[in-house]
């Protein structure tokens, strides 16, 4: 980095730091959730850099903000417009290298280099290289950021082949790869990202846990607003050998107290079929749910959806 450059200073206000920490409470292990708050950060940083410089991004196809849950959270990219991915590569004060994850080697435009300086309450953006050789960058290799908006402007526009899938591709009818097994909640068997109710959730009262006739979980769902995620969570109950009672329920995990106005929950059934009368919208609404009965061997699937934009996740009862 020249000694002449200074860096892009960015504050960070409250609702930075608040959409950060809610991300990295998604997370229970200490350092993957440290992480995960870091890469926010930058991420959020970088984005506003580039709305300062004119440069649209496209916050829905941005690892880190979409599939936050993932283990993949080790990257934080930001989605350039008409460009490719680029990399926002948090760093701490008076640190001499970046950290570069593998999955970014292949897949990025660019690394742009955050300090993250949370005493202050800045993200200082430092420069940018536009590709890397090893997983550790020292700063001394970074270019100025005028040289990023130079390149920027003559870097070529992403094709997209047509019918086949790619890194860049937003959340529209993302369905879930696996059937979640509701009888082995019984036994405390979680997957596919679905968590205790008590790890993800503060205000909302959770199932009897105790009671093994009752089972409950909690699961975040990202849409194609990264900073208005919902909370989603299932709880069923025994009510004899064979048939189940589940309540599925909508919260905003923002700092919105109401859903964004048209969110969508509908239950499809093992065809699915939509079932008319399993189906609500939000309309200033700070919660929606869904109850109905089942009994063991059902197969349905919950779909939640924005506009054009839904995800699906399947179950088996």
């Amino acid at each position: 980095m020249s000694l002449n450059q200074l860096p892009f200073s960015v504050p960070i206000d409250g609702k930075m730091f608040q959409i950060a920490k809610k991300f990295s409470q998604q997370q229970k292990n200490n350092q993957k959730s440290h992480q995960i708050y870091l890469n926010t950060l930058a991420i959020l940083a970088v984005d506003f850099y580039c709305q300062c410089m004119g440069i649209k991004t496209e916050a829905s196809k941005s690892n880190g903000f979409d599939n936050i849950m993932s283990s993949l959270m080790n990257t934080a990219s930001l989605f350039i417009q008409d460009k490719g991915l680029l990399e926002c590569c948090p760093v701490l004060p008076k640190a001499e290298f970046c950290e570069i994850t593998p999955e970014t080697l292949s897949q990025s435009i660019g690394y742009m280099v955050v300090e993250i300086d949370e005493i202050n309450r800045q993200a200082r953006i430092l420069g940018f290289v536009e590709s890397v050789e090893s997983e550790k960058l020292s700063l001394n290799r970074l270019h100025d950021l005028q040289e990023f908006l130079v390149y920027l402007n003559q870097l070529q526009v992403v094709e997209i082949p047509p019918n086949k899938t790619n890194v860049f591709e937003s959340t529209v009818s993302k369905i879930s790869e696996e059937i979640v097994n509701l009888s082995k909640w019984f036994e405390g068997l979680l997957d596919n990202g679905w968590e205790a109710e008590l790890a993800v959730t503060k205000d909302i009262s959770p199932a009897n846990e105790a009671d093994k006739k009752e089972s409950g979980a909690a699961k975040f769902i990202h849409l194609k607003h990264p900073s208005e995620p919902v909370l989603l969570i299932l709880r069923q109950t025994k009510l004899s050998k064979y048939e189940v009672e589940i309540v599925l329920r909508i919260y905003p995990a923002s700092e919105s107290i109401f859903l964004l106005d048209g969110i969508k929950m509908a239950l499809l059934d093992e065809g699915d079929k939509l079932i008319p009368q399993l189906e609500k919208q939000s309309k200033s609404s700070n919660w929606l749910q869904l109850r109905f009965k089942g009994t063991i061997g059902d197969k349905f699937s919950l779909k939640i959806s924005l506009g054009e934009d839904s995800i699906v996740e399947q179950f088996i009862i």
